[in-house]
């Protein structure tokens, strides 16, 4: 049998990273810091999965271990681990340094060691401290969630694969459902721009519109018709950047729109709004997308509808001033462009309806 070490015991690596090392034959041990989590899972021995939408049938994950990870049990199972898979968050993995610099010394081969979190670059920790370690990464679309905080049961999308990256030397471990992605740093970007975009239309026109909730804001008419306006705008954009077909990309933009829209999925408008001058960045997801459409010649009538509605976010609730995103704005639009953001900010203060606002572009 492969073995296979999971350190995070949460959500993720319960619910999406586990079915799909359990698949290719390895058994599985969790590691986690939080002991009451690890004591649960000893004493139940068991937890079931159930797939959004029941488009898979409930599944129950058994037969694994699981320890704290200062004990020795957890140490002795870093030594035998084939495949080492973080789910801990990537602001965390380097709290992990000590433990694997101590393991290494007693391997004898390097770990291989997949992180599983969200981000880019998220292995640089691990990287700079030199572990002797095959190190790399994963990305995760599959959102995972546990309802009654009192149960182990997880509540799950049905997501099959989780893409690694591999252009790391040294990868050896093969996992039938982790597929090595050749072009890793360009689906990532893709799932920035295409993920982040069509979440900004969800998330600055829901607090417009006075949702809280994520999914009922997807589904408002108003919202889902300004993202059946956007989604072939972006997605022919990024086909264009990343040299793929328009038919690929927009399966890829119609898969997030999916799961915005999914109202099982429990999520708010504040979590994914907050920090609206941050994410208005020259780099970031609103401003990126659309200077790659003004190099295009693509008409960005509905993107500039979102950026405003982002800026409006940014000033009501958070007291932004908007000086330095006017500036950057101002390196790839038009003046008429520049104008047509001004009249639409106008708009948004004057509290127009946005049925009104669509109708009128």
């Amino acid at each position: 049998m492969k073995n296979a070490v999971i350190i995070g015991a949460g959500q993720t690596g319960r619910g999406f990273i586990a079915p799909i090392l359990q698949d290719d034959e390895y058994t599985i041990t969790f590691i986690d810091k939080d002991e009451e989590l690890i004591k649960s899972l000893n004493q139940k021995k068991e937890y079931s999965i159930r797939y959004f939408g029941n488009t898979a049938p409930t599944r129950k994950i058994d037969a694994f271990k699981a320890f704290v990870s200062t004990s020795e049990e957890a140490a002795e199972a870093l030594r035998n681990a084939d495949v080492i898979c973080t789910s801990v968050f990537s602001s965390h993995l380097a709290e992990l340094i000590p433990l694997l610099r101590e393991v290494e010394k007693e391997r004898k081969t390097p770990m291989q060691i997949i992180c599983c979190e969200n981000g880019v670059n998220v292995k640089k920790d691990l990287v700079a401290a030199k572990l002797n370690a095959c190190i790399t990464e994963g990305i995760i679309f599959c959102t995972t969630l546990r309802p009654n905080k009192d149960s182990l049961d997880l509540l799950c999308e049905n997501i099959q694969d989780l893409p690694i990256d591999a252009s790391v030397e040294g990868l050896t471990v093969s996992v039938r459902r982790m597929p090595l992605e050749r072009k890793f740093a360009d689906l990532i970007q893709r799932k920035i721009y295409t993920y982040n975009f069509m979440s900004a239309i969800v998330s600055y026109l829901g607090w417009y519109k006075g949702y809280e909730i994520y999914g009922k804001a997807a589904n408002d008419s108003d919202i889902a018709y300004v993202i059946e306006k956007i989604k072939p705008v972006v997605s022919r954009v990024i086909a264009h950047v990343y040299a793929i077909s328009e038919e690929e990309q927009l399966a890829f933009t119609q898969r997030a729109i999916d799961k915005f829209q999914n109202e099982e999925i429990i999520d708010t408008i504040y979590r994914n709004a907050r920090q609206a001058k941050r994410k208005l960045g020259a780099n970031e997801r609103i401003l990126s997308p659309m200077r790659m459409a003004t190099q295009q010649a693509e008409d960005i009538t509905w993107m500039k509808l979102i950026a405003v509605a982002a800026m409006d976010y940014a000033v009501c609730e958070e007291n932004e001033e908007l000086e330095s995103v006017y500036q950057d704005l101002q390196a790839f639009l038009s003046e008429k462009d520049i104008l047509d953001i001004r009249n639409l900010l106008e708009k948004f203060q004057s509290k127009e309806s946005l049925s009104k606002m669509i109708q009128s572009l």
